[in-house]
This record gives structure tokens, C-alpha cells and sequence, in this order.
């Protein structure tokens, strides 16, 4: 059946499309919210978003780059709402001094407009637990070129220490995006996070070991929270009760432990079970604790397992978005870039959602970003397969060939 070309056709370039994503209202509450317009005549915060959105899609990495591209593609931008062209001076002013924070505000309130629509069928668990239950977290560094944000490890014998920026973030199994991000100095420890971490009661929290903290673990235990990680190699318990480990040929060990914590100088105990498991395709040993006593060891051990996907999730977001290169050396306007990375993160997680997957995360934005200015519908054309591609274009080619023939 022969297709349409004009299916494929739309009254707005690609980059249109995508800052369309983001509801007006929420553009407006979020610099209500901030007052992030309060001490701007110029670079209004709606221009300055769109500025930065440009360049870390496109991988801009100077202000002039960005400046001489926007001006050449303005006219298109006016349909979104850009009202100044951007001037380096200017550009890299809003960069140092408008706070971060509308950044955040302006994902978090696109989070929560699309988070019923970004859920996503998960099955490798097991039936015991929902993922929309499974909270995981971790922390991803990123390094800076200037000493701004104190780095982690030691200073180098010769040279200065590179910064970096640490983010620390959670993320609900059945979204597949941040629904909690915190950015600190790289040199802060891992067990601080789980001091500003709000885990929701029935939430289980699964994360690495290196954010073991007794206390908490004791303190989410009373008050119906869930957590699954690993044992440190020198933790030092008592075991209390030997838990059957069958019909699990691989769970070595399923056992009732007692780990010690100093409370305010006062020694307390919190209980917890601990789970030996060995890996049957690399045959290596882990060992898992968890306060879910009432699940099957294997789902803690799956529960585990699927800690990967924030994994992938920061490779996603580093490969496909411009987070190398700074356009500021502020730690503010820093902060603004890799915010502005997630909000493009989460707009084509959210198109990826839509065409279900049909074409790969990274192929998806790359033809985004390289066809910026095309008018044609990036989801409808995402969609559809090759086949219907080469029809739409032999279509595109009998016009032309039609009009030079009217034309001679």
C-alpha cells in the first residue's frame, strides 16, 4: 500500500518538537519558584534554557560556538518562546549567576508531569515485588578541568588536582530515569547521601556497599523501609538463625545476623539476614544483606542483580550528551549543564517510551541532533520502518522530478 509522504511531514523543526515536550506552565512555575528572572532584563531563564539545550545536545563546547549557532537557526526558535538573541558576555553571566536551581525545579516538575507515562513493564524480579517498589541508587563523578569542586583521592605530586562534581542518584525501577539527585564535591563520602535520601515507606532501596550505614539500616527497619546490598569484606556480625536455603542450588548460605553501631557513643544492634550466593556463570562468591525477611533469597539476590540499570543509565547520559567540555567554569553554571543533560535525558527516555523502543537510545539522538532543522516528525519517522522510509523518499523524488519537468 503506497504511504503518504506528508504523514511524515511537521508544522516544526525536530528542535521544536522536543522543548515542546516541556509544558509552558511548568517553564512558568519553575521561574516563579526560583525567581529565576528576577535580576535579568536580557537573558530571561526560558532564553538561557534554551541556549544550554541547544549545546549539549548539539556537543557545543565554547560560548561563541553556541551563540553564532543559535542565531543562525533563531527565526525557528521563535515558535518556543526565544525572545533575545544570546551574546557570549551575556550568556556566560546567566551561566555564572542564575541559580542552578531553576534548572533542578524545571526537571523535577517535567518528572513528575511525565512520570505515569515513563513507567515501563520490568519482569526480571520475580513475582514477590512490583518495580515501581525497587528504589535504586548510586553516584557517578564527574571530572572538571579546574580545580572548582574538591576532587576525590589524593593530590598529585606534581600539578594541580583536577575537580569534579559527584552525583549522587536514585532511581525507581519502572521509570528508568532520576527521581532524586544530589550534586556534591567529589570528595564526599558515599554514606552522607543516605543521610538526605527519602525512601518511601514499602520502598526497597537497593544499592553497592559502599554506602553501608548501620545506623540508617537500623533506623529504615523500624520504620518500614527495605534495603538489599553487599556485605563489606571486614564487617565483623554474629551470626543467630540458619535459614533454609532450598530449592536454590546457588544460594550457598541464607543466615540471621547481628551487625553492631555506635548510636552517640552508645553500642546498639540492628538484625539483618545475610545471603551467600554464588555466581553460576563466573563462579564468584557474593555475599547480600537485606532487612526483607520474608522473601525467597533469590528475589534479593534478583533484586541485586538489576542494580545495573543505573549503571547504564549514567553511561547513557555521558555518551549522548555534552559533559565533557563546560561552557562555564562556575560551579553553578556547571550545574545548570549537567541538569540540562538530564532534562534532555528524560524528554527522549520519554520518546523512546512512545515509539516503544523501536530504534536504539543513542541512534535516536544522534539523528535528533544532527537534523535539528528538519521539518519532519521525529516520532512518526522513528517509528516506522526502513521500508516505509524508502517509499516516503522515492515519493519525494517523483515530486521533484515532476516539478523540473513542469520547470523546463
Amino acid at each position: 500500500m503506497k504511504q503518504d509522504s506528508r504523514k511524515f511531514q511537521s508544522g516544526q523543526p525536530i528542535i521544536v518538537q522536543l522543548i515542546s515536550l516541556i509544558p509552558n506552565e511548568i517553564f512558568a512555575q519553575a521561574t516563579v519558584d526560583t525567581q529565576a528572572d528576577r535580576y535579568y532584563k536580557q537573558m530571561k531563564a526560558k532564553d538561557h534554557f534554551i541556549c544550554l539545550f541547544y549545546a549539549v545536545l548539539t556537543r557545543n563546547s565554547s560560548l561563541r560556538e553556541v551563540c553564532k549557532n543559535i542565531t543562525l537557526i533563531a527565526k525557528k526558535l521563535l515558535y518556543v518562546g526565544l525572545k533575545q538573541l544570546p551574546c557570549r558576555s551575556t550568556l556566560s553571566d546567566a551561566n555564572r549567576n542564575r541559580d542552578s536551581q531553576f534548572f533542578a525545579s524545571l526537571y523535577m516538575g517535567l518528572y513528575l508531569h511525565y512520570k505515569t507515562s515513563l513507567k515501563t513493564h520490568w519482569d526480571l524480579i520475580g513475582k514477590e515485588v512490583e518495580p515501581s517498589e525497587v528504589e535504586v541508587f548510586d553516584s557517578t563523578t564527574i571530572t572538571l578541568f579546574k580545580d572548582i569542586l574538591k576532587g576525590a583521592g589524593r593530590n598529585p605530586l606534581e600539578g594541580n588536582k583536577k575537580g569534579g562534581i559527584k552525583a549522587f542518584t536514585k532511581m525507581n525501577l519502572a521509570e528508568g530515569v532520576p527521581d532524586f539527585i544530589c550534586m556534591k564535591a567529589a570528595s564526599t563520602n558515599e554514606n552522607t547521601f543516605l543521610k538526605v535520601l527519602n525512601l518511601p515507606e514499602g520502598g526497597i532501596a537497593v544499592f553497592d556497599k559502599g554506602f553501608n550505614r548501620y545506623r540508617c539500616f537500623d533506623e529504615w527497619t523500624q520504620h518500614n523501609r527495605f534495603f538489599v546490598t553487599r556485605l563489606k569484606d571486614n564487617a565483623h556480625y554474629q551470626i543467630v538463625k540458619e535459614n533454609n536455603t532450598e530449592p536454590f542450588p546457588d544460594v550457598i548460605k541464607d543466615q540471621q545476623i547481628q551487625l553492631k553501631y555506635k548510636d552517640k557513643k552508645v553500642s546498639r544492634t540492628v538484625t539483618l539476614r545475610l545471603i551467600t550466593y554464588c555466581d553460576p556463570v563466573s563462579g564468584e562468591i557474593l555475599r547480600f544483606i537485606t532487612n526483607l525477611m520474608g522473601h525467597t533469597a533469590m528475589t534479593v539476590t534478583l533484586l541485586y542483580k538489576n542494580r545495573w540499570v543505573i549503571e547504564v543509565l549514567f553511561k547513557q547520559i555521558k555518551q549522548n550528551f555534552e559533559l565533557k567540555y563546560f561552557l562555564s567554569d562556575s560551579e553553578n553554571g556547571i550545574k545548570s549543564q549537567i541538569w540540562v543533560a538530564l532534562i534532555l535525558n528524560l524528554l527522549f527516555t520519554l520518546l523512546h517510551r512512545r515509539i516503544r523502543e523501536a530504534e536504539d537510545f543513542s541512534t535516536m539522538v544522534m539523528v535528533a541532533a544532527k537534523n535539528l532543522c528538519s521539518y519532519v516528525n521525529l516520532q512518526l519517522f522513528l517509528t516506522h520502518t526502513a521500508e516505509y522510509c524508502q517509499e516516503w523518499f522515492k515519493q519525494e523524488v517523483e515530486k521533484v522530478q515532476l516539478e523540473i519537468e513542469w520547470s523546463g
